[in-house]
């Protein structure tokens, strides 16, 4: 008995069966979605994609991929999401926020150079004290520090009932700051006070007990070192303050008994070498008549900085 042959679309048919029944059929890869908020990093099969935002949210990669924002919440429309952005209300400048602190708040709304990063509500910290341009070494004790010794010769002349009376003699000072003295690593000061003091005795004569004019004397003396009109000026060279004296005076004419004069007045220094003093003053001991005068000084420094690095 002869075959009937089989139609051929039947065969065909037959020999796909099996390859069909064992290839299941392709399914699209799954979305990489790194912060697990539901917005995919990319869409399934890109490479690339626009950010996402509120408005687009099909067809378009997270604007934070690292930071959980379902809502792909973008204020300023740069394309990075605000959990993510340095300055969420400012537009990105050329692809990215600059963080010059590194801070986590980009430069353009930075409040501050410091470091000094947003809250959970997003709000910064306080900017931090700028660090100051000197060490942090403050002087132990702003009374004795730059402690100096003087040698300083004078004259004295003052106008007493009609008369003038004079005399040369010689001072021993002490002299120091008031305020803090900062230096460097190298011993050189950086940062100098602007009040300065001193305070000792004089008399006109070698044996100070059988002097004509003997008695204490106090300066105190400003230099605003910090002020720049000040420091840029031909004016740094001087010191400004006020003086007072207190000192027995020879024997004068018309006087019950020795004068002792209390004299105030303007104190001017120029490269703490000369220093001049008009003064008024008071005689104590007879009825505080009054007189007027000057004194001028020179100083020579014996012992300079008692254990203190020089200021350089």
């Amino acid at each position: 008995m002869r075959a009937t042959p089989l139609p051929l679309l039947t065969v065909l048919l037959l020999a796909l069966a099996p390859a069909a029944a064992q290839t299941p059929p392709a399914t699209p890869p799954a979305a990489a979605d790194t912060d697990k908020d539901g917005v995919p990093d990319l869409p399934p099969g890109q490479l690339e994609a626009p950010p996402c935002n509120p408005e687009r949210m099909q067809a378009c990669a997270d604007n934070c991929p690292f930071n959980k924002n379902p809502g792909q919440e973008d204020s300023d429309g740069d394309g990075a999401g605000d959990s993510c952005d340095l300055c969420p209300l400012v537009p990105v400048q050329d692809g990215e926020h600059e963080d010059a602190d590194d801070d986590g708040v980009g430069d353009e709304c930075d409040t501050c150079r410091q470091p000094n990063p947003r809250d959970e509500n997003g709000n910064q910290a306080l900017c931090p004290p700028e660090e100051e341009p000197h060490s942090a070494w403050k002087d132990p004790n702003p009374l004795g520090r730059r402690l100096q010794f003087f040698i300083r010769p004078l004259a004295l002349g003052y106008r007493y009932r009609g008369d003038w009376v004079g005399s040369t003699g010689l001072g021993l000072h002490l002299g120091g700051s008031l305020g803090e003295w900062r230096f460097d690593e190298k011993g050189t000061a950086l940062r100098v006070p602007s009040w300065y003091w001193s305070a000792g005795v004089y008399g006109d004569a070698a044996n100070l007990f059988a002097a004509e004019h003997l008695g204490p004397y106090a300066a105190l003396d400003f230099r605003p070192m910090n002020w720049a009109p000040y420091a840029r000026s031909w004016a740094k060279e001087f010191k400004f303050g006020i003086g007072a004296h207190l000192l027995w005076s020879k024997r004068l004419e018309g006087a019950e008994n020795r004068p002792l004069h209390l004299g105030v007045g303007p104190r001017v220094g120029f490269l703490d070498i000369l220093s001049v003093m008009p003064f008024a003053q008071f005689d104590l001991a007879n009825g505080r008549a009054f007189s007027w005068g000057g004194m001028l000084v020179f100083d020579f420094k014996v012992l300079q900085d008692l254990g203190v690095p020089l200021a350089k």
